[in-house]
């Protein structure tokens, strides 16, 4: 014979709230770990990194519980439920309409692919300037000769040695300077600052593509992976973008506007998207996103790894291409000249 109680117990409304408040509290744990760890471990790095589907749940889960009266189902999906809203709500944010002085937008056209989902990318979105990486010596040479007459000012960076590819800045503006970033990290990839003239206005550009993760690397590293094992290629992320922000802090003390884009191995809460944001370069996808941009994946993506960074310059949108063959979608954005 059952107690009555223990029928209770075991009712599906009971259970549902307790699912809640394991979920709620799951959360909140892993934020946690997040915030004390950071990128340091192949599971707080893979936990920030795909953030937006594990707290996506909690916020719809609070509404619910609040309308319900289940307060402790409520208290335990608060917390994540407001890192939710505080690092993507803004994603929600009106677009501005204002005609745009540049569009700008970044591609990791993936290694090896060839060249068709780039010149869809001019074809389709029609950018003023083009950041691209992951590019091999092919990719260069077949994009030096087909966007030659689209884009008369070009500049192919050096290619890692160890992976074989490069980065790029393609701009109907011409191009003023080139020279190697220095300062850079052991174990990451060589980068140029690319000088333009934007409508009078000098102009640096950082085609960034920071080292990769290597989630299931032993502690000692992968031989294909130069940055390391997770910790390590985190370390190395992270060093990478003080470098970033320290260089393009220095050129907007020198009356540069500044665009940092590209693919960073990272998304929101990762540590290296607040270091770069920290002296002064703006998100635009914070500032004027409608919706998360995942763009690392296939559809609808798993986390938004690839950015647009500016100073300088005032955001009017941001929106994302087609994938086509790149395991990355690309990256749009209007901008303005500030006042």
């Amino acid at each position: 014979m059952e107690l009555p109680g223990r029928r209770a117990s075991l009712t599906p409304a009971r259970l549902w709230e307790c699912a809640r408040v394991r979920y709620g509290t799951l959360a909140s744990a892993a934020l946690l770990a997040i915030a004390v760890l950071r990128d340091s471990t192949a599971q707080t790095y893979a936990l920030a990194l795909f953030a937006f589907w594990w707290l996506v749940p909690t916020l719809p889960l609070l509404v619910l519980a609040a309308l319900r009266r289940k307060w402790r189902s409520a208290a335990a999906l608060v917390v994540p439920a407001l890192v939710f809203v505080t690092t993507w709500g803004p994603s929600l944010a009106p677009v501005h309409t204002e005609k745009q002085d540049l569009r700008v937008a970044t591609y990791n056209a993936t290694h090896g692919v060839g060249t068709d989902g780039v010149l869809a990318l001019v074809h389709d979105g029609d950018p003023d300037v083009l950041l691209l990486q992951e590019l091999t010596g092919r990719q260069m040479t077949l994009l030096d000769r087909q966007l030659a007459e689209t884009y008369p000012h070009r500049s192919f960076g050096p290619r890692s040695q160890e992976q074989g590819d490069g980065d790029a800045v393609l701009s109907r503006f011409p191009i003023t300077a080139v020279e190697p970033v220095t300062g850079l990290p052991e174990g990451a990839r060589p980068a140029d600052l690319v000088h333009l003239d934007v409508k009078g206005h000098p102009t640096s550009v950082f085609s960034v593509h920071l080292a990769s993760p290597c989630l299931l690397c032993g502690p000692s590293g992968d031989r294909g992976n130069p940055s390391g094992s997770t910790a390590q290629s985190a370390a190395v992320r992270v060093a990478e973008s003080h470098r970033f922000a320290e260089l393009a802090a220095q050129r907007r003390a020198a009356g540069d506007l500044v665009i940092l884009a590209g693919d960073i191995n990272s998304s929101e809460l990762n540590q290296p998207l607040g270091v770069l944001t920290s002296q002064g370069l703006v998100d635009v996808q914070a500032a004027v996103g409608r919706w998360p941009h995942l763009t690392r994946g296939s559809w609808p993506g798993l986390a938004r790894v690839d950015v647009v960074l500016v100073d300088g310059f005032t955001p009017l949108r941001i929106w994302e291409g087609p994938r086509g063959p790149s395991t990355h979608s690309p990256i749009l954005a209007d901008l303005a000249l500030s006042a």
